[in-house]
């Protein structure tokens, strides 16, 4: 093969050796039935056992840190990672950024899945889930004037509900399409003009909490489907285009400007 055609052909062998590791990591898993924390082989060993460069299996262990499947600390040996919501999060963003998916859509999945945990968290909650639910509402009547701290009392209430439904599939989902919604959510509240709107919104948040301290499913989830379609119908008077997008996306538009102003700047 000619030297140019090994060129051509090399990013796609690396790619397949790439995924080689992934798998192999997948398998050791899943074959030893290991738990959050157990070790798994180092770059070395794998390097090794699979007869693959140590940067082509670095970048695997990257990738597999990056979406949360292992922990590398210090340089130590890799562990099999917690559930996080990093890479769903990323996802989501760019998939709101590129248009591939509305912020509609996210709102309405958001909705099915939190009704649910609402009557789930009414009939698992704990005394201090009560107690927390409690003073998220009380953090939101404090910050009606202020949008920024009042979503994230907000989001806090809604997180609490997740984790008090005692199923980390609901955690993992929800904190992700929080994380993405942030600036829509603010951009929402600043749409209800009174005070009187703004109260609204916390006597829901306050009849949700009531109704998950007396154990009342059914009335927690009716409270938080009533909550979400009142949410549509401020946030969505905004056509899609309208609604801004994500915090990261912003931060990530500011960074490439400042890099391009100082590109502009070389000789």
């Amino acid at each position: 093969m000619a030297l140019s055609e090994r060129k051509l052909y090399a990013p796609v062998a690396n790619i397949s050796r790439t995924r080689r590791v992934i798998d192999f990591i997948f398998d050791y898993i899943r074959e030893n039935e290991l738990l959050i924390g157990a070790a798994l082989p180092s770059e070395i060993r794998t390097s090794t056992k699979l007869d693959i460069s140590r940067s082509i299996v670095r970048e695997a262990f990257r990738s597999l840190e990056v979406a949360g499947i292992i922990e590398k600390k210090n340089g130590r040996a890799p562990k099999v990672g917690p559930l996080n919501s990093s890479f769903l999060t990323r996802l989501l963003v760019h998939a709101l950024s590129t248009k591939q998916i509305s912020v509609k859509q996210v709102l309405a999945l958001r909705s099915s899945i939190e009704v649910s945990a609402a009557e789930q968290a009414a009939k698992r909650r704990t005394r201090s889930d009560i107690l927390r639910l409690h003073e998220a509402t009380a953090g939101m009547r404090q910050s009606i004037k202020k949008p920024g701290a009042f979503v994230l009392h907000d989001l806090d209430f809604h997180d609490l509900i997740n984790h008090a439904s005692g199923n980390p599939l609901i955690e993992l989902i929800c904190e992700a399409m929080h994380e993405c919604m942030q600036e829509s959510m603010r951009v929402g509240l600043l749409k209800r003009r009174s005070q009187r709107d703004m109260l609204k919104v916390v006597e829901i948040h306050e009849a949700i909490a009531g109704a998950i301290a007396q154990g009342d499913a059914a009335t927690a989830g009716i409270c938080m489907n009533k909550h979400f379609e009142d949410t549509r119908r401020v946030l969505f008077h905004l056509d899609e285009d309208e609604v801004p997008a994500p915090l990261e996306m912003k931060r990530m538009k500011a960074d490439l400007r400042r890099h391009m102003a100082l590109l502009s700047k070389l000789p």
